[in-house]
């Protein structure tokens, strides 16, 4: 584990020269709220007992007090929520989303309504990041980066760039949106035709997993593989490898200023690029229907590479109920423009962006002399921003390699995963509302799984640009 130690021994060195740079230009919160800030601070709040409401999708995972909670600092934040009830006078609340939809479309327009009302079902809700846009657009979500110089951490500067939706920041969150989008393969199969079975990552180790030995690596397990027996070296929905392979050539689809990249050089040659291995007979099995899904025979230990996310390794619906043992990580490949051009590598924490919490924008800020005691933008942010505890960076590696660990094959695949785990960028393609994601002709997912099944990419991608622009000029008034 020498490459694990050595990334967080340079990770932390990096985290202490943005904070002395910070310090240099600001007055931010370096460290989390204690008892001592409380007492020092001359303003007394009391409201009177009220519920301080969080929106989130589970609430035992996301409440500390629950013996489900998931996350680092437990009890840390169980002193911080107890410190900040007593400030306050407020109880913290977890409640559900209710019906509970589910990320996108559902929840959008649940928070959508609820504010348009009047009655906002929550002062803070938990979102995918892609939401951003059509939240803010919408006008029920509350800009908050004036209250970031006073009460936003440090260490909050690295998720930062991912709350931001043109010139305007949502959100707020103390987790890390580390690198969780790779490959998986099949240690076992590998080993069974005749290669080491961490092979791919080897490559990843050596610098030469690029999209040309990929490219020459998958056509030769073709020659190998039976498809008659349902076997195939390439598993899993197109449109997923396509976000995968266009971060790793350096392009993307939107940015959180609404420049669309579907037509650059980059985008352009990574689909390309997929749309001739799909093209080779027996190459890639596509027989699921939903992103982000696991193909059955990869399951059954019949196919060598599926995308995914590091949760799926042990979720019974994706692959933690596989017939086989060792399961390799590699990131995507590096595409041509990244080892021949100034590309940078990217890659995604997930399509649907990381999650943050927003705020309600159905609260005055107005009221200056009353906000000891009625809930303001400011008292709210506030309040979450010291509901919040920021450990020690390194902690949070640390935890994921040990997770990692215990479900990859061995220690390259979690060297491999911890190289690029601070390579996320921040895409928008899921942030333009119904258009997004679906199953009809029109929609974006299915444009670029047109465009690599039916080897067309230049004519689908003139065509999502159409569309994506019809979208930005209806959701966001670009076009007036």
């Amino acid at each position: 584990m020498k490459k694990v130690w050595l990334i967080l021994s340079v990770f932390t060195i990096s985290m202490l020269l943005v904070g002395c740079n910070k310090n240099l230009t600001n007055e931010v919160q370096t460290t989390n709220t204690t008892e001592e800030d409380i007492e020092n601070e001359e303003t007394q709040y009391d409201f009177q007992g009220k519920e301080f409401v969080i929106m989130v999708t589970n609430p035992p995972l996301a409440d500390p007090f629950s013996d489900s909670f998931e996350g680092l600092y437990q009890r840390e934040k169980q002193e911080s929520q107890n410190r900040v009830e007593e400030k306050y006078n407020i109880e913290v609340v977890y409640k559900s989303y209710e019906p509970n939809p589910s990320w996108g479309v559902p929840r959008d327009n649940y928070i959508i309504n609820s504010e348009i009302t009047g009655q906002p079902a929550a002062h803070v809700y938990n979102i995918p990041t892609s939401s951003i846009p059509i939240l803010a657009a919408s006008g029920v979500i509350a800009p908050i980066e004036s209250y970031y110089d006073e009460y936003a951490h440090n260490n909050f500067e690295i998720k930062k760039s991912f709350v931001k939706f043109k010139e305007h920041y949502y959100g707020y969150d103390d987790s890390y949106p580390h690198t969780n989008f790779g490959l998986y393969y099949n240690q076992d199969l590998l080993e069974e035709l005749g290669y080491t079975g961490n092979y791919p990552t080897q490559l990843w180790e050596s610098d030469e997993w690029t999209w040309n030995k990929f490219e020459s690596f998958v056509k030769e397990l073709n020659s190998k593989l039976d498809e008659q027996k349902g076997e195939y070296p390439m598993g899993g929905i197109l449109y997923d490898w396509a976000y995968g392979m266009v971060a790793a050539n350096g392009g993307y689809f939107l940015n959180d200023s609404l420049d669309t990249g579907v037509d650059t050089p980059e985008t352009l040659e990574a689909l390309e690029n997929l749309a001739s291995l799909y093209a080779i007979q027996g190459m890639w099995s596509n027989t699921v229907d939903f992103s982000y899904a696991t193909e059955e025979n990869f399951k059954q230990g019949k196919i060598v590479f599926n995308p995914g996310e590091s949760w799926h390794t042990y979720d019974a619906s994706r692959m933690g109920d596989r017939d086989f043992e060792n399961l390799g990580f590699v990131p995507f490949p590096k595409g041509n423009q990244v080892v021949n051009g100034d590309a940078q590598y990217k890659t995604l924490v997930s399509i649907w962006g990381p999650a943050t919490y927003v705020f309600s924008a159905g609260y005055d800020d107005t009221l200056e002399d009353y906000k000891h005691m009625i809930f303001s933008t400011e008292t709210i942010f506030k309040i979450f921003s010291e509901l919040m505890y920021f450990g020690d960076v390194e902690d949070t590696f640390i935890d994921l390699s040990i997770n990692f660990l215990r479900y990859y094959a061995g220690e390259k695949s979690v060297d491999a995963h911890l190289d690029v785990i601070d390579k996320a960028y921040n895409e928008y393609l899921y942030g333009l509302g119904e258009d997004s994601f679906g199953w009809s002709q029109h929609h974006f997912n299915v444009q670029i799984n047109t465009a690599i099944s039916q080897n067309n990419v230049r004519a689908q991608m003139t065509k999502l640009e159409e569309n994506i622009q019809k979208a930005i000029d209806n959701l966001f008034d670009e076009g007036e």
